[in-house]
């Protein structure tokens, strides 16, 4: 497959809509260390929050946005949910193999924005000083 190809053109915007979400990678990311239970889980999404300078706010997970993230990465494949037999009821969520696999796959892209720090910074401070994005312009 090459770059301009339109089954990569395809499987990019397919990549985009299975991660969009705004808690997914923060998720994805806590199960990565291990099988998780729910408030486990919740605990560490909310140590790992920090100040998004896209944003600029501190936002922190709300337990039903939690939820409603777990069950759209069940449904896509991305999280195994377990519940225990155990009173009171607990549940514990883990990666499947193809979310690891693609966390392990995403590393080299994480690399190039660690290289490349200075055209995500030029863009945060555009949008910053209320540049509009080329995705933003409205068609003639």
């Amino acid at each position: 497959m090459v770059t301009g190809d339109a089954r990569f053109l395809q499987r990019s915007r397919d990549l985009r809509h299975l991660l969009n979400g705004e808690w997914i990678t923060h998720t994805l990311v806590a199960l990565s260390a291990g099988p998780l239970h729910y408030n486990e889980l919740y605990a560490a999404i909310q140590e790992m929050t920090t100040f998004d300078p896209w944003t600029g706010s501190e936002r922190k997970i709300q337990s039903r946005a939690l939820g409603r993230t777990l069950r759209r990465m069940e449904t896509a494949g991305l999280v195994d949910r377990v519940e225990e037999r155990t009173f009171p009821r607990s549940v514990v969520y883990s990666l499947t193999k193809a979310a690891a696999d693609l966390l392990d796959r995403s590393r080299p892209l994480i690399d190039w924005a660690e290289e490349n720090l200075d055209l995500i910074e030029r863009l945060q401070r555009a949008q910053a000083d209320g540049e509009q994005s080329p995705d933003d312009e409205q068609p003639d």
